[in-house]
């Protein structure tokens, strides 16, 4: 995605201190039909960036802490309701007590017993902390209690819209309980326990991860005996991995590549509406420490850059076509929840130019770069090498942008190295990034949290604030009529735009 600090190829949000382009795809993979029932081999080009829970920003961390950790509550194949360690809840009839019954018997992979006091320490570790994108549903929790050993109850100051149980994943108190905030955010949790149908068994960094069936799992036993994730250095070479069975199945790759092997025999290529988008992000924060290029907070920069862009040409050559135009910080998968406004700014080069006129920057020498008080409009901007749909998005964007005299020099860089340069909140030290966004559930709260003011140093990856913004994520997450709902997600997509 791409907002007001990010440009999306689901569509351009523009805020007054961050901007975005987003293009919304669909979600891609494919697996060989010749899958061995035990050892499942799964294929990515990034690994985890660490494997603490609280603190991950990626997909790949998240993939693997989702078959070690569990929820409480969680949602099945056709997004409906699922337990986890709850085998019920119920609400008060006002909606500000919810009261959660565990299942009996579950034990974590080191063999201590899982019980409600592990579920009230992580929601207040969380709470106590602020760390961790589960942070941003905690406003309105006033108390969480384990009356006995297989009871959670949680209290609330207003009724909440989304049931938070379904996202937070629950940590061991023995081994969380007592760190400190400090502790957490260097806590790398090289070998995770949790309750999950998986244990964790090695992750020898460049090459795979490997997680083994947890024989005293409380449900069904999981299908393989062991998954292992392999590490390639890019699209084209795990695909050629899936070709000759060396992996089972891949997740996600670009458009060409699933082309390339939707009629390999073996394979069974499936594209699906996804709750991911790509997008631009853009250096907006306000602090003194950050060394992002000060002309991205003028307005008319930022806005000249999404009218130049064209994200039509994004869809059809990054994505060669599997994907739309983006619209909204919520990706098209997500359709009862988007808004798309009836003009955007995109394919306008005159209207680029007029914005930079007015604005001072003017081409005095004559070179094809605008410049203001002698100072060139040159912007770093940072992809991940390993996506080819991102790296040729930045080539198409830094081709718009120079026909406004605008010069985008771009660096391509592994996710984590990215990740690490994005989220230094001490001193950011970048202009622009392309990267993607993915949601684990169909509510839009999530990634509507993702600009939050207090998602800065967890999710707010562009340094976004907006009070304003902030009031309406309020009030959205206590408004439990959809509809009532809607119009207030509508009216936070708009704020950014």
């Amino acid at each position: 995605m791409f907002s007001n600090s990010k440009l999306l190829f689901d569509k351009l949000l523009v805020l007054c201190l961050i901007f975005t382009i987003v293009i919304c795809g669909c979600s891609q993979g494919a697996q060989s039909q010749t899958i061995d029932k035990e050892t499942l081999r799964i294929g990515w080009t990034s690994e985890p960036d660490t494997l603490n829970p609280l603190t991950t920003i990626s997909t790949e961390a998240l993939q693997v802490l989702g078959l070690v950790y569990e929820p409480l509550l969680a949602y099945g194949t056709n997004l409906e309701t699922i337990y986890k360690l709850a085998e019920s809840y119920t609400y008060s009839d006002d909606g500000l007590v919810v009261t959660y019954k565990l299942r009996s018997g579950v034990k974590w992979h080191d063999g201590e017993p899982f019980t409600s006091e592990d579920v009230v320490s992580t929601y207040n570790l969380i709470k106590d902390t602020g760390i961790g994108q589960y942070y941003q549903y905690m406003e309105f929790l006033e108390d969480v209690s384990g009356p006995d050993d297989l009871t959670v109850v949680m209290t609330f100051s207003e009724p909440q819209a989304f049931n938070m149980a379904q996202a937070v994943l629950i940590l061991p108190k023995h081994i969380w309980g007592e760190m400190t905030a400090e502790e957490i955010e260097m806590f790398s949790n090289d070998a995770p326990i949790g309750t999950g149908a998986f244990t964790f068994s090695e992750w020898r960094q460049g090459s795979t991860v490997t997680l083994k069936r947890f024989d005293d799992y409380y449900g069904e036993p999981a299908g393989p005996g062991q998954i292992i994730f392999v590490l390639y250095g890019n699209e084209d070479v795990m695909a050629q991995a899936l070709k000759g069975n060396e992996i089972d199945i891949i997740t996600e790759v670009s458009p060409l590549v699933w082309e390339g092997l939707q009629n390999t025999e073996n394979i069974k290529a499936v594209s699906l509406p996804s709750f991911s988008f790509h997008h631009i992000g853009i250096n907006v924060c306000g602090d003194e420490t950050s060394l992002g290029n000060p002309f991205l907070k003028d307005k008319a920069v930022r806005q000249a850059l999404s009218y130049a862009l064209d994200r039509e040409q994004l869809v059809n050559i990054a994505l060669a076509g599997h994907g739309s135009p983006g619209a909204s910080i919520i990706p098209a998968g997500m359709m009862e929840w988007q808004y798309i406004p009836d003009e955007q700014m995109d394919a306008d080069l005159d209207k680029a130019n007029e914005l930079l006129d007015e604005a001072g920057y003017m081409d005095t020498n004559e070179d094809g770069i605008r410049e203001k008080n002698g100072v060139p409009l040159v912007f770093r901007i940072m992809a991940i090498e390993s996506t080819t749909v991102d790296v040729r998005a930045v080539q198409l964007f830094r081709d718009s942008a120079k026909k406004a005299g605008i010069k985008l020099e771009l660096s391509t860089v592994d996710e984590n190295t990215l990740a690490g340069v994005v989220y230094n909140v001490d001193a950011p030290d970048w202009d622009l990034f392309v990267w993607g966004w993915d949601s684990d559930y169909p509510d839009p709260g999530y990634l509507l949290g993702v600009p939050l003011t207090s998602q800065i140093g967890n999710n707010n990856d562009v340094f976004y604030s907006n009070p304003e913004y902030d009031a309406l994520y309020s009030q959205q997450s206590t408004e439990v009529d959809r509809a009532k709902r809607k119009i207030v997600t509508d009216e936070m997509q708009k704020n950014i735009l």
